[in-house]
């Protein structure tokens, strides 16, 4: 991942545009790939790896480019510290050793070095000097990539640093099959982004995502979050995106856009780990209901659209409850869910919500067909089946 300092951008009045890498840029950009690449395969430490970079002769206007490169690099690089113990206390036994060494019969580096790692029994007391320090760390391995490749990742990362420091994004997307978009928004919801969806006239889907910068706390998790959904939406047959940005020091408002065509990739992540946690709850307990990952959207036109999580299926009368965790979003996503039912969502649903949102259970009445179940720290299967026994009935 790239930060908003290695971005090659330029503001054009309240646009943000991105400079790409083309022509006799992007040659000069595979040599400087390929460098830091097999620099990767030969350097011993992460230290020695940065400077080696550092070194490879660039042009005043190469700097930026050379520093995202190493960044990508590095973060493909797996390094070993050791266990770091207490390795400022250690440097600090040796050097008072070898002072009073110095004082009393002359300094053998070897002879102390041997003393200190015999009375701490430690092995590698060279490695184990300095093994706090990042730079020091063992480099013990690399996911190997092409400098091709590697040009491609930097593309990403510089639109995922973007988006780093977004207030909204709005995106529209069209998938080659219906199938997908129900993919799409699982992997959504499993990166536990905020957003909406609504139908687009002709196909697809318009998702308006918050930002990072929307938010008074948890900004960085959350904008690696956002960052990681790029990819996602990339592997859309045609999308579009538009983002609110706040850029720079000064955090100065700007809009940023981008759109191109992906082909559809293997299906992500099922549901959040809360979700599966409560799905193995529902299944050691002697009901009729049968829980099962959820294949729907729930669309009420012209009102919104609603992404289930889990469907209940009863085992004798058939009946469906469909389950959506809003435990981690906002207020404003659960009343939109109370306005769904309320204006006529006809599939019998239930909306967990977590505590903290500060929503009561009372918001939907018993006669419609939906109800909040309101928890504390976790879901609990049985207070949610009694939930779902409410909703099959209504």
């Amino acid at each position: 991942m790239l930060g908003a300092d290695l971005v090659h951008a330029h503001r054009r009045g309240d646009r943000l545009r991105l400079v790409p890498l083309a022509g006799t840029e992007r040659e000069r950009a595979r040599e400087l790939a390929a460098a830091c690449l097999d620099l990767a395969g030969t350097c011993p430490t992460r230290g020695a790896l940065m400077e080696a970079c550092r070194e490879i002769p660039i042009a005043p206007t190469e700097q930026k480019l050379a520093r995202a490169l190493t960044k990508l690099v590095t973060d493909r690089c797996t390094f070993d510290g050791g266990a770091t113990g207490d390795a400022p206390g250690l440097r600090r036994a040796l050097f008072t050793r070898a002072s009073a060494a110095r004082r009393e019969s002359g300094f053998d580096r070897t002879a102390i070095m041997e003393e200190i790692a015999g009375t701490r029994a430690i092995a590698d007391i060279e490695r184990a000097l300095y093994a706090d320090l990042p730079d020091a760390h063992r480099l013990v391995g690399f996911d190997a990539i092409s400098p091709d490749g590697l040009l491609a990742v930097y593309d990403r990362a510089q639109v995922q640093a973007v988006l780093l420091t977004a207030v909204k994004v709005t995106a529209v997307v069209r998938a080659a099959a219906p199938g997908a978009y129900r993919d799409l928004f699982r992997r959504l919801k499993f990166l536990r982004l905020l957003f909406r969806i609504e139908p687009v006239p002709g196909g697809g889907y318009r998702l308006e995502i918050d930002g990072p910068y929307s938010l008074f706390e948890s900004v960085t998790k959350y904008g690696l979050q956002l960052a990681l959904a790029f990819p996602i939406l990339c592997t859309c047959h045609e999308w579009e995106l538009e983002a609110d940005l706040r850029w720079g020091r000064d955090r100065r408002p700007l809009r940023f856009t981008l759109s191109g065509q992906g082909q559809a990739s293997p299906s992500g992540p099922a549901v959040a780990d809360d979700v599966a946690a409560l799905l193995r709850q529902v299944g050691q307990l002697d009901t009729p209901w049968r829980a099962a990952v959820s294949g729907a959207v729930l669309d009420l036109p012209g009102v919104g659209v609603c992404v289930p999580d889990l469907e209940f299926r009863h085992a004798d009368s058939g009946a469906v409850v469909y389950l959506e965790a809003l435990g981690f979003w906002s207020r404003d996503a659960v009343w939109k869910r109370v306005e769904l039912v309320e204006r006529g969502l006809a599939h019998p649903i239930v909306f967990a919500v977590g505590k903290h949102l500060r929503v009561s259970e009372a918001a939907l009445p018993d006669e419609l067909p939906g109800r909040l179940y309101v928890y504390n720290r976790t879901m609990n299967a049985r207070a949610l089946l009694d939930r779902i026994e409410k909703a099959a009935g209504a």
